[in-house]
């Protein structure tokens, strides 16, 4: 597998998301993976705010929020991450919040790109940093996908000695942004875009925006952790 990182122009607020990838990407293989980052999308739709109203917007596109001495956690339409994904990195004074309808744009991207350089098969990631619980630093994941399958399930599958998985299920998705964003950055890197060749993962076609479970995200109720932090 390799990883290639594109630095490109700095992209302002309204800046044409189309326009940005006709000039940033000059070539695409059949069975790349585009990773875009979603700062990248949500200044294309001007999804940005005021320092000064952090806290409003924080309440704003959260659904639950549980503060902590260092910032809120927060449960978005995403899923839960910190600030409601708020971000003030790399932002020029503003606050760039997270995209609107992730998925339907890594779609979209999808689309945009196979039709561009006729393409059977091509993968699309919109990628975000999180936080993990009780790990330092932070890592890369992908707040939507399209055009390939983001788990692969060994559940039912026997490993070395012959013992079968009851539970294991690889997040390619999330693992493929983490391996991305070590290219791309999180710094002043200006490389909100990378391509992944020879990525081991099963292409497809399907379009999943109108599926309920499309993210990758688990409810509280059904993560293995989750008994540990309530008593905690």
């Amino acid at each position: 597998m390799e990883i290639i990182g594109l630095k490109t122009k700095l992209v302002k607020v309204g800046d044409g998301l189309t326009d940005f990838l006709d000039q940033e990407i000059k070539r695409l293989n059949s069975g790349d993976i585009v990773v875009v980052t979603s700062k990248i999308v949500a200044l294309s739709q001007g999804r940005i705010g005021k320092i000064a109203d952090k806290k409003k917007l924080i309440e704003k596109e959260s659904r639950k929020i549980i503060a902590t001495p260092w910032a809120d956690l927060t449960l978005t339409a995403d899923g839960w991450c910190l600030n409601a994904g708020l971000d003030e990195s790399n932002a020029n004074d503003q606050l760039i919040l997270l995209p609107t309808k992730p998925f339907e744009q890594a779609w979209l991207i999808r689309q945009y790109l196979v039709k561009r350089f006729k393409l059977k098969q091509l993968g699309v990631i919109i990628s975000d940093t999180k936080s993990l619980p009780l790990r330092v630093g932070t890592t890369g994941r992908a707040l939507a996908y399209a055009g390939f399958e983001p788990l692969k399930s060994y559940i039912g599958k026997p490993d070395l000695f012959d013992r079968k998985s009851r539970l294991t299920e690889s997040n390619l998705a999330d693992a493929l942004a983490a391996s991305a964003v070590i290219v791309m950055g999180e710094g002043n890197e200006q490389t909100p875009l990378a391509i992944i060749k020879n990525a081991p993962v099963k292409f497809s076609n399907k379009n999943i925006t109108g599926l309920k479970n499309k993210s990758l995200s688990l409810s509280p109720g059904k993560d293995i952790f989750a008994k540990v932090f309530k008593q905690n």
